[in-house]
């Protein structure tokens, strides 16, 4: 999307940082990004601009997109040539991505942006700028840190309790003229706050790629002084900051990702690896989670395609570590961000100790799910001998009505 964190909160502590050599201080750098543009998620009954206005379908990466996340490689490159060998050194850099096609195709668009090949790398004379990288990936529903598709009971209670309060209920009262008008246009049934993102994403979708909207998008909504387009978008924004709203949901939601960066930096600063960059393709759902866990997004919306959260490790002296957490948006500017409580050069130490509240100690057990292998290994037992308590319970009772029967035949 196109609209991007509210700077609003953070513009008098951000500073902008543009770089073309890397920092002599860089240690490690930790990189979360959104994928590029991509063609809608779904379709509304009543759009004209149906599936086959999107070459390969709904929710995939499109050939801007995929030039977004190049040109961001090429960004990279520019920014920590020096510390990045000129060539691909596979200790150098770790690319995990959610896995959704996207994502991936993202994850290998910036990395030919960002290691071309050059001399002995070149191993076709006929491909001259590209090589294959590896990026990992893991099903959805085994993923809590990138696609966060892992089930979580604790945050689907904490959502739907927000969903409940009566800031929401006055909200759809207010709006419900709103819903019922955009159900009827879209052909869409139950429009409410938690899923009019969907008919705005379609919208903002075709917009981008200059398709003809339905005509009904863009009439003023009454005297509210927007299109019922962009009273969509301003919908779709708050419910977006929804997500994560509160310190629990961001814990959930954001406290994985920002747990392996707090660890990959303790790892660096003690010397014990030699991998120079961790990078993560996600969502706009997965940079936002990480800003909330950082207290950086109270008052922000969705980030736009190819946005990213960058969290540096410097070294300033012997033993003496600082953290630098940078945001970048479709320009090509860096923010320096300031995470509440601490300076834009963060010490290690107290960064450390400002996000611990906010990374899980047992994910599994606060989402309310059963949390390693000796919890199963004891549950398991305990039903395995309560089913053989009552196989033996109703064997007892057979034998007890077979002597009883017995019994009576024989008087």
């Amino acid at each position: 999307m196109k609209v991007q964190v509210n700077f609003k909160l953070l513009v008098f502590f951000t500073v902008f940082v543009e770089s073309n050599t890397a920092d002599p201080t860089l240690r490690l750098v930790n990189l979360v990004y959104r994928h590029g543009d991509r063609s809608p998620v779904g379709i509304f009954p009543t759009d004209k601009n149906k599936v086959d206005k999107w070459p390969q379908g709904l929710g995939w990466l499109t050939e801007k997109g995929m030039l977004m996340h190049y040109n961001f490689g090429q960004w990279l490159r520019k920014r920590y040539d020096g510390f990045l060998n000129s060539s691909y050194v596979h200790t150098e850099i770790e690319v995990a991505s959610s896995n959704e096609d996207r994502c991936l195709m993202s994850a290998y668009c910036n990395l030919a942006g960002l290691y071309p090949p050059h001399g002995d790398q070149v191993w076709n004379p006929d491909i001259t700028n590209w090589q294959p990288i590896p990026v990992h990936t893991r099903p959805k529903k085994e993923d809590n840190v990138i696609n966060m598709g892992e089930n979580c009971p604790r945050y689907d209670q904490l959502y739907q309790e927000t969903m409940k309060t009566k800031e929401i209920t006055e909200e759809e009262e207010r709006n419900k003229d709103f819903y019922k008008f955009v159900g009827q246009m879209s052909g869409m049934d139950h429009e409410n706050i938690s899923n009019i993102w969907k008919i705005a994403d379609t919208l903002f979708c075709e917009k981008a790629h200059n398709l003809t909207v339905s005509p009904w998008a863009d009439q003023q909504w009454k005297q509210e002084g927007m299109t019922v387009y962009e009273k969509l978008r301003f919908l779709d924004s708050w419910q977006f900051r929804l997500l994560y709203s509160g310190h629990e949901k961001s814990r959930l939601m954001g406290g994985p990702i920002l747990g392996e960066f707090v660890q990959q930096m303790v790892t660096a600063s003690q010397n014990k690896t030699n991998t120079k960059m961790f990078m993560y393709s996600g969502h706009d759902t997965t940079v936002a989670a990480l800003l909330s866990a950082l207290n950086l997004f109270a008052n922000g919306t969705s980030p736009p395609y190819a946005a990213s959260v960058i969290v540096e490790l410097h070294q300033y002296s012997a033993g003496n570590y600082y953290v630098n957490v940078l945001y970048k948006n479709t320009t090509d500017t860096a923010y320096l961000l300031t995470v509440p409580g601490c300076t834009e050069n963060c010490p290690l130490e107290v960064f450390q100790k400002i996000t611990k509240p906010y990374i899980p100690v047992d994910w599994k057990k606060e989402c309310g799910l059963q949390s390693d292998d000796n919890t199963v290994s004891f549950t398991t037992y305990q039903i395995t001998t309560a089913v053989l308590a009552g196989v033996i319970l109703i064997l007892l009772i057979l034998i007890l009505v077979f002597c009883i029967f017995q019994t009576r035949s024989l008087q």
